[in-house]
């Protein structure tokens, strides 16, 4: 089996979980080929995948705007600009592979223009779907090229945490839709260990603590000092925003307390280690990380801290009742065993 697997270059969560659901596939004695302009080369090449190099399709010409490029088609598209290089570089880089390598399925993470594409080439496509209101007519174009949408939650939030166009959820014969838990950068995740979650590392007297800020950092840069002064019992550790640890799940393993952003990324693998939580949904587009903070606080699985909530927000108090929780609620999320169902699903597409 052949598999082609696009990787949007926002953030490092879409990398992320390309590899690690890339690496089940290898393992199952798949050909997967990853498709990017940002992609970490070395750690596909543990994995035994390969690469392919795409050219940037931003910024604009100077002087140029999206409206004379008319970047959405008329609304129909988010970015489909007219006469810029790069953008047309990196639609014939993948149309050519394509051609060439006669996949037999292609993973879509994530861009409507890119599924569309790949589906008019006669290609089974399978689009990873995104938190937020996706209701916008480029979605539903995504939504009708695809054979299938691997969504990286539970079964049970897709309701509450993806608004996707009636179409797509008035007949499930239109589309098939899979949740299979939150795929983390670690391969898998077993069982809870046994003990007090919210503990400290062994052996330690100051509880650690850990700030996961995503690749852009928190919306106001300035909110890990702030929190650090406000709960100076915990020693800290910030990752994120170009600093960079060696191995963040581990950082996490050694943690009573986390404070991160809402990606999917982050909130797979703050879930597959079980450490208790304080959730910043971040500002993005489509509103994704505040559907996820909505869903996350409503069933009880963090202590979430909404943008309009944070000015005044008393984070020693949010700190220790989100240790007197424990993070024994995150195994509703459903990390253990997700990369390998994402796997067979797109074995099963591929299998036509």
């Amino acid at each position: 089996m052949k598999v082609g697997w696009y990787v949007h270059h926002h953030g490092a969560g879409h990398r992320t979980r390309a590899a690690v659901v890339g690496a089940e596939l290898v393992n199952r004695g798949a050909d997967v080929t990853l498709l990017g302009s940002d992609l970490d080369r070395q750690g596909a090449h543990d994995r035994s995948l390969h690469t392919v190099l795409l050219a940037m399709d931003a910024p604009l010409a100077e002087g140029a705007t999206e409206s004379d490029c008319d970047v959405t088609v008329r609304g129909t598209m988010h970015w489909a600009p007219l006469w810029h290089n790069g953008f047309q570089e990196r639609m014939t880089t993948i149309a050519r592979w394509i051609q060439v390598e006669e996949p037999d399925v292609f993973v879509v993470d994530v861009s409507c223009e890119v599924a569309v594409l790949v589906r008019l080439l006669g290609v089974p496509v399978v689009i990873v779907a995104q938190p937020g209101d996706r209701r916008d007519g480029a979605h539903s174009a995504a939504l009708d090229a695809a054979s299938a949408v691997l969504a990286p939650w539970p079964s049970w939030a897709t309701d509450q945490l993806w608004r996707r166009p009636e179409t797509a959820s008035a007949d499930p014969r239109i589309h098939s839709v899979v949740a299979v838990g939150g795929i983390s950068g670690r391969a898998d995740h077993g069982p809870a260990p046994d003990g007090d979650l919210s503990s400290p590392a062994s052996g330690r007297e100051r509880p650690r603590g850990l700030m996961l800020t995503g690749s852009e950092g928190f919306d106001d840069p300035d909110l890990p000092a702030v929190i650090a002064r406000a709960v100076p019992e915990v020693d800290w550790t910030v990752a994120g925003a170009g600093v960079w640890v060696p191995d963040v799940h581990k950082e996490l393993a050694d943690s009573a307390i986390v404070v991160t952003h809402a990606g999917q990324n982050a909130i797979a693998d703050v879930a597959g280690s079980r450490t208790p939580a304080v959730v910043v949904p971040q500002r993005r587009p489509f509103d994704e990380q505040a559907h996820m903070g909505n869903l996350l606080g409503s069933s009880g699985m963090a202590h979430v801290v909404g943008a309009d909530d944070l000015e005044g927000a008393d984070w020693r108090e949010l700190v220790h009742q989100a240790r007197a929780a424990g993070g024994q609620g995150w195994e509703k999320w459903g990390c253990h065993g997700a990369s390998a169902r994402a796997a067979s699903l797109i074995e099963v597409v591929a299998g036509g």
